[in-house]
């Protein structure tokens, strides 16, 4: 089709300019044609000017039909430029081990069992005592070129990713023995203090015994699982045994706040002391051997791609939060918890609201300096004064305004009140409250918005989302008001964080800092941004737990560091 264009267009352009010579004169607008087309009829003939003009124009279309069949030829394809041949993971067999790996929670399944027995078996070396099953089949060999370092990419442990387990209505939540948040099973290990004295806050404990299982080449130990704390960092092991959770320290610092941040500084209605509890799988990913060697940085993109690949095929990739409802779409389902949110982020505004009124006064009090320093200077220009005078005049309509809502918001917070009182937080909303709850939204920023801006949700869409995200990760009371349909969703479309992994070994994610870090060590754990987990730090907020292969192998867990980095 291309070259058909083209050998038209070439036809085309010297048979206009016969048919406009055979023509002229037109006059008028197209005299300065007229002219040329005199000029072309002079120099070529009357008679032959139409037949040169034609012949012309096939052999324009003759040598452009030849030139676009030569670089078809050339390229292989129409219109398709000649490229050097890129990588591309190739598929999986089907039976391979991401096919036929057993799910985490089997664990009182034989084959984990077994290895638990075999490790306790009577020899002192539970490397040697705890034989692990045959290692599944490799990846497909890629084109890409053999690693430089062929001994360390076969020492190097695959990369084993942490993938949120799907909540299921009939099954015990609480009870695998590899999880994300909550709280710990430390078996009599004391919790973690940091150099200041406060204690730590847990973020991940992993069964060492399932590691070994997912990934028979792990570079760690085969029995007990590692508790992870963030804060200044600590890994603590934890012995083989059946163990309940750990009472927290009575100073704890709170873990988050629901729909803020981690790590609060202060305690308030909204603080909440533990993240969310959610069992995780540990799925290892068997790459080829030619993209085993992180080490080697032209290999990143490439081991980068291998990675998302495989683990599409387990769980969906995604790169957007969970949300309740999408864009635009009205929200059918609210929660009374949704409503007791609303009522608790008030009363911080109202606590907080004689912030922003110091700070604007103290703006109104420089604005009002400034325009009395240019009333008493005789340079100042009529324009300078008017433009002063102007700016101190919004601010004390704006800090009148404020004044007002700082006034009238104790009102609206003590019916809001009254509105939540005797309430079940797990109740959903009739749809007469839930228009009540949408006009009180609406009343909220409209009447308070420079009061409540930073603490109000902005949408029923948001008041759900958090809600949901409570349920869903919640103890069994609250898991039973989640509807199944939102359910089914997350368990299909949000097991993954939306930008970085949870993983552990491989390569890093990308980060400046991240993959500064000295090559040998190892990637103990990281852990990305994840709102279903309430890890709302930065997207690009990444937790890292180093260690070097030594130290791991010789169980030395207080040589581990721990790096955050962020873009």
């Amino acid at each position: 089709m291309k070259r058909l264009i083209a050998v038209m267009a070439c036809f085309t352009m010297p048979a206009a300019v016969a048919f406009y010579v055979a023509l002229a004169p037109f006059g008028g607008a197209l005299s300065p044609l007229d002219a040329g087309a005199e000029r072309i009829s002079a120099a070529l003939g009357q008679s032959n000017v139409i037949p040169a003009l034609l012949v012309l124009g096939l052999v324009l279309a003759l040598v452009a039909a030849f030139a676009l069949r030569r670089r078809e030829d050339h390229t292989g394809g129409e219109g398709e430029p000649g490229a050097p041949p890129a990588w591309t993971p190739e598929p999986l067999p089907t039976s391979g081990n991401l096919a036929t790996a057993p799910e985490p929670e089997a664990h009182p399944d034989a084959r984990i069992a077994n290895l638990r027995r075999r490790a306790f078996s009577g020899s002192q070396a539970p490397a040697e005592a705890a034989p692990l099953p045959e290692a599944p089949a490799p990846f497909p060999v890629s084109p890409f070129p053999a690693s430089p370092f062929p001994e360390q990419a076969q020492a190097l442990p695959a990369p084993v990713i942490l993938v949120r387990k799907p909540r299921e209505r009939t099954r015990d939540w609480f009870a695998d023995s590899s999880w994300l948040g909550g709280l710990p099973r430390l078996g009599g290990m004391a919790w973690p203090r940091g150099t200041d004295g406060l204690p730590l806050p847990f973020i991940a404990q992993i069964d060492l015994v399932e590691l070994a299982f997912a990934c028979p080449d792990t570079p760690l130990p085969r029995t007990g699982s590692l508790a992870f704390f963030l804060g200044a960092g600590a890994v603590v092991p934890v012995p083989e045994g059946a163990h309940d959770f750990t009472d927290p320290p009575h100073d704890l610092a709170p873990a988050f706040e629901e729909g803020g941040y981690p790590f609060p500084a202060t305690v308030n209605r909204l603080t909440r002391w533990f993240f969310p509890f959610w069992p995780v799988q540990l799925l290892a990913l068997d790459l080829p051997e030619t993209l085993r060697d992180y080490h080697d940085t032209l290999r990143e993109a490439a081991i980068e791609q291998a990675m998302a690949v495989q683990l599409d095929r387990h769980a969906p990739l995604r790169d957007h939060p969970f949300y309740a409802a999408g864009v635009g779409a009205p929200v059918e389902a609210l929660w009374w918890h949704s409503v007791i949110h609303l009522a608790d982020q008030l009363h911080e505004a109202l606590a907080a609201c004689a912030r922003p009124l110091a700070a604007h006064r103290a703006a109104l009090d420089q604005k009002r300096a400034a325009f009395e320093q240019l009333r008493r200077d005789p340079q100042a220009g009529p324009d300078a004064l008017e433009h002063a005078q102007e700016a101190a005049d919004y601010l004390a309509d704006e800090l009148g305004a404020m004044e007002e809502q700082s006034a009238a918001l104790p009102e609206m917070v003590e019916a809001l009140d009254q509105f939540v009182a005797g309430r079940d937080p797990w109740q959903q909303l009739e749809p007469a409250e839930l228009d009540i709850v949408a006009d009180i939204l609406a009343e909220v920023h409209e009447r308070f918005g420079e009061l409540v801006r930073y603490h109000a949700p902005g949408s029923l869409a948001q008041l759900a989302t958090l809600s949901l995200r409570a349920m869903v990760s919640g103890p069994p009371e609250t898991f039973a008001a989640l509807p199944d349909d939102v359910l089914a969703r997350i368990n299909r479309d949000y097991r993954l964080p939306p930008v970085d992994q949870h993983q552990m070994f491989g390569l890093p994610a990308s980060r400046l800092g991240a993959r500064s870090h000295p090559r040998s060590d190892l990637l103990l754990l990281q852990l990305g941004y994840d709102d279903m987990m309430e890890w709302c730090w930065s997207e690009a907020g990444l937790y890292q737990f180093w260690i070097s292969a030594e130290d791991a192998a010789a169980g030395n867990w207080n040589a581990a560091t721990l790096t955050f980095e962020s873009d």
